[in-house]
Formats: structure tokens, sequence, C-alpha cells
């Protein structure tokens, strides 16, 4: 949606809007030619081929009257009264005239490939052909052919030419006549004499003339390879007088003509490529070169406008989006060949240069503050804790236990040490459990049976950069109301700390766990934790815990982070998410 209110979109939408009607228009007038064309020639075709047929058709008629012209011949008439016998001169006179006769007939009824004669009383055959090459092949067809009309096996006459194929040969059509006393007189056409004249008709290198059966089965030796495919050929089956069919991206004209007197079908195939060939070329190309040349304007001007208004602009969005994310160095070329974009690109870099300036101020002062702030929350340390350490000593002295007097201030020495390094920002993990192990010292000193604490660190973690008193609150506040709020059952009160590879993150994290076997988290204490409560909200009791999570987000941001559970069985749980990069938002100044 909004690429669709953009200005890029708009110009070139608002270009495409002006030129498309005319490329429409284009196509359209080609469009029609070429189907003015195409009909012109499908009209052509089909007219010549109408004639042809027409012509076939004829010579086809004649050759049938010359059949039964043939019952009043002499020599017919020979036949029909004499038997056969070996010794019967005027039979086989006969016979030998009218093998000479039908050599003669042949040469003038040109299409006629064979006259026979048969005399079912005598069951003899004989015939004249022109292509004496497949006489053999002729010869067997006709005898069984003359088989069936001994048999009285026949078709009713009639005036059509039926098929014919004599097996490793050819196709043809076949007349037969009776004339009479039993004597049949025949003829066979070559269906290939029938298409010499339509394959003559100029169709193109990849076109053909052909003629097919009522089913669509070539029967003439030279139709296309593409005839023989399911979706053209049932596309010609269907086709009574033209139309078009399409195979492997080409498309084709298609016209057929039935004979009047035969099951046959004349037909032309002609590809739609060599029937435009006449087109004027620009037409002839109508898929090619009007969308090449809109494609080519198009490109040309899109670069056009990329070079003069698109880059630009988009090098302002570009530095715009930059001053957005925080990068204020940011500047853009000026180019005084477009005086437009010059000054908007004069005016940003000022700006931005004014930016800068400010956002430096800025953030030295908020760095200045933050350290302030950082400063006061590192120090911010329970008093109870002082008072409670010297009347430990005081009543230690009183009680004259000078060695436990001495253990407990040299632990509230290192923990005062500690706490007196306050320019440090990061100490190491190391140190931290250190400091935090003399303050559950102290508490054990003050507690003594009723308080153990373990601690089980992974030696890789121990050099691990952190702030100082990070996890130390956690603990003393675990003493403080987890301690004080157990239930007594004999048992005391543990702590226990330890460190874990972090599960998703191993070589970004580690994981710090403090648990204790206290009553855990109030309900309302754990949703003041979820929901982030402030220091206001919080109360003075929680001081410690939002003291560490505000330093947390001032060091680590958004890296991390910190949980608050309570256990199964009881018990406050912490968690903390800790990047092994040591932080270093602070360490300068």
């Amino acid at each position: 949606m909004q690429f669709l209110q953009s200005v890029r979109f708009k110009i070139v939408f608002g270009f495409l809007m002006m030129t498309a009607p005319m490329v429409l228009f284009l196509i359209y007038n080609n469009v029609y030619a070429t189907n003015v064309v195409r009909d012109q020639i499908s009209l052509h075709y089909n007219n010549l081929m109408e004639q042809q047929v027409k012509n076939n058709d004829a010579i086809l008629q004649e050759t049938m009257r010359y059949l039964y012209r043939m019952q009043g011949d002499p020599d017919i008439q020979t036949i029909q009264l004499l038997s056969l016998q070996s010794d019967d001169s005027d039979y086989t006179m006969a016979k030998m005239e009218l093998t000479r006769r039908f050599l003669l007939d042949t040469g003038y009824y040109n299409k006629v490939d064979t006259f026979f004669v048969y005399s079912r009383k005598d069951d003899d055959m004989f015939f004249s052909t022109q292509y004496s090459f497949h006489f053999a092949e002729v010869q067997d067809a006709l005898l069984n052919y003359t088989t069936k009309l001994a048999s009285k096996n026949l078709p009713e006459e009639t005036q059509r030419w039926e098929r014919f194929s004599i097996p490793h040969d050819t196709n043809y059509l076949i007349k037969t006549v009776d004339l009479g006393s039993g004597v049949y007189m025949g003829a066979l056409v070559q269906i290939d004499r029938l298409n010499e004249e339509l394959s003559k008709f100029d169709v193109g290198p990849d076109g053909a003339t052909f003629v097919v059966d009522p089913a669509g089965n070539p029967l003439t030796n030279s139709p296309l390879p593409v005839v023989q495919e399911t979706v053209v050929h049932n596309d010609i089956v269907e086709m009574t007088k033209q139309g078009r069919t399409t195979w492997n991206h080409n498309h084709f004209l298609v016209i057929t003509q039935p004979s009047a007197i035969s099951d046959i079908h004349y037909m032309i195939v002609i590809p739609e490529t060599y029937t435009l060939k006449n087109l004027p070329y620009f037409q002839k190309m109508l898929y090619i070169w009007i969308p090449l040349t809109v494609a080519i304007v198009l490109s040309f001007y899109w670069l056009f406008l990329q070079r003069v208004m698109f880059k630009p602009l988009v090098a302002l969005i570009r530095g715009m989006r930059k001053l957005g994310q925080g990068v204020f160095h940011v500047r853009l070329p000026v180019n005084p060949g477009n005086s437009e974009f010059a000054f908007m690109s004069s005016t940003f870099n000022l700006m931005a240069e004014q930016i800068e300036k400010l956002k430096i101020d800025v953030y030295e002062e908020q760095i200045r503050v933050q350290k302030a702030e950082y400063k006061h929350l590192q120090i911010q340390i329970n008093p109870h804790f002082y008072m409670n350490s010297l009347n430990i000593i005081y009543n230690l002295a009183a009680l004259k236990d000078y060695k436990l007097v001495q253990k407990m201030s040299l632990h509230l020495a290192d923990y005062f040490r500690f706490l007196m390094l306050g320019h440090r920002t990061v100490v190491a993990l190391e140190d931290e459990i250190r400091h935090i192990e003399h303050y559950l010292e102290i508490q054990k000193i003050r507690y003594v049976t009723k308080l153990e604490y373990e601690i089980h660190v992974l030696p890789e973690h121990l050099p691990v950069q952190l702030s100082p008193l990070l996890l130390q609150p956690f603990v003393e506040n675990s003493v403080i109301h987890g301690f004080s709020k157990k239930v007594q059952d004999g048992k005391p009160f543990r702590i226990d700390i330890s460190s874990s590879h972090d599960d998703e993150k191993p070589e970004q994290f580690l994981m710090l766990t403090i648990v204790d076997n206290g009553p855990g988290f109030p309900d309302a204490f754990m949703e003041d934790l979820q929901s982030g409560a402030d220091i206001n909200e919080a109360g003075e009791h929680h001081l410690g815990i939002w003291n560490i999570r505000r330093r947390f987000r001032m060091l680590y941001g958004d890296d991390g982070g910190i949980t608050f559970q309570n256990g199964e069985s009881g018990g406050a749980i912490v968690r903390m998410r800790l990047p092994l990069r040591g932080t270093s938002t602070f360490e300068d100044g």
C-alpha cells in the first residue's frame, strides 16, 4: 500500500496510462490485419481445394461410366458366353485384347492404376496395371477380393467408390461393376494419385496436403508428423470445413473437403507463420516488436527518471531515515545540474550538521547525568547492615570471643573495602562472589547454625566482567526477607549460588542463579516485578531489586535480563542472563 502511494509508482503508472491506449490500438490493428489475411488465405485455399476435389470426383465418375459402357463390349460378351478352356482360342484372344486395351485406357484415365475383369462362373481373374513394380501385391489383393465375389459375399452396389488397401503397399479406391452373366469389371485408383494436384499447392516447407478417412487416419504418404499427435488428430476429425489447431506452441491452419463419391477427405495443413509471410515486417513481428519497443522506451524512460528524480529522491529519503535512526554524520552529494534537488540536498546537509551538534551536546549531558545516577545507585546500601555488624562485634567483645571478633573484623573490612572502590564500573565475577562470601560469613557469625550457603561458579565464568554489587543485593534481600519469614521446621535457611552455560546462546551469555528455601516472593510483589514497577510503586523494602534492574538496563540495554519466580516446593529463584562481553558504557571517565 505504501508503494502505491509513492511518487515513483505514480509517475511510472501515469506514463503507462498514456502509452497503453496507443499500444493496445497497434496490437488491435495488427491482430485485425492478421485475421483478415488468415481469412483470405483460407478462402483462397478452400476454393482451390474445392475445385480440385470436384475434378477428382469427375474423373472417378467418368471411370465409372467407362466401366458400365464395357457391358456392350464384344470381348466382354465373348467372356460371358464362353467357358474357360485351355483350347478355347476365342476366350484367350478376348482376354489378351482386353488387357491390351486396358493398358491404353489407363493412359487416358491417368488417375486409374488398374483395370481388372473377373468371371465368377469360371473363377478366372485377369488385370492390367500401369506400375509393374507392385504387380505381385496387386495380384494377391485382387485374388482375395475376387474370392469374395465368388462366394457372393458382395456389398450392395452403389455409385460410390470404396476404400481398398493392399498390405505393405498403399491405399486405393476400388469400384466394381456387375456386367451380367457372372462377369464383373473393376478399377483401382491410387489415393496418392488423387492427391498429386493438391500436393503442388504452396503450403510451405512445414505444411502438407494429404487424404484421410472419416476417422482422420492418413491414407497418403505425405502427412506431417504433427498430424499423428492425439490433440491435433482429434481437432482434424471434428473439423468439417476449416479451422485452426495448435501443437507445441505452433498454430496451423487446417482446410478439409470431403469427396462426393467416396469416404475420403482431402486436407491441407499450413503453418500460420507461412500464411502470414506476406504481411509487412512490423505486422509479422506483432508479438515481438511491439512489446520490445515498449520495453525499450519504458527502460529509457525509467533510466531517465532514475537519474534525474528517483536517485536524488531516494538519497534524500535514505538520509532522512538515517537521521531518524541516529546516524548524524550522513551527508548528501550536491548535484548542481538539478537545481531543485541541489537546494534540497544543501538544506539537508545544513540541517544534519546542526542536529549532529545539538545531539552531541544532549548526549554528553545525558552521559554526565547517567554517570551521576549510576554512582548514586552503586552506593545505595542498607544502613541497618552497618549497625547490625557493629552490634555483633560489640557482643562478641563482651563475650570475650576474640577469634570471632578478629574473623568478623576481617570479613567486615574486606566487605567495606569492596564498597569503597566506587570508581570502578565493572569488576570480575570472581571479585563479586568473594564480596558475597564476606557478607554471608558475617551473617553466619550472626545466625550461627540457622544459615547455610553454597557457591558453585564454573571456572571459565570467573573472569567475566559485570557491574559491582549486581548480585549481592539479591543475596542480602534473600537473607533479610526470606530468613525472617521462613517457617521454622528445624531446617536451616539455605542460599545456593551457581553459574551455568546459557541454553540458547552459550557463546554470548551465561546464567547466574540464586535460590533459597524461604517462603518465596509474595504474589503481589511478583506482579510488580512482571509489570516493571518503578521505585515509587515498589516501596522502600524493594529498593535493592529496583536498583539492580535499573543498573542492568543502563549497562546492557536489551541484552540478557533478570527473571524472578518461586520454586515448586517454595523458595525464591532469581536468574540473571548476563552477557559474556564486558560492559563499556561507563568505563570512560
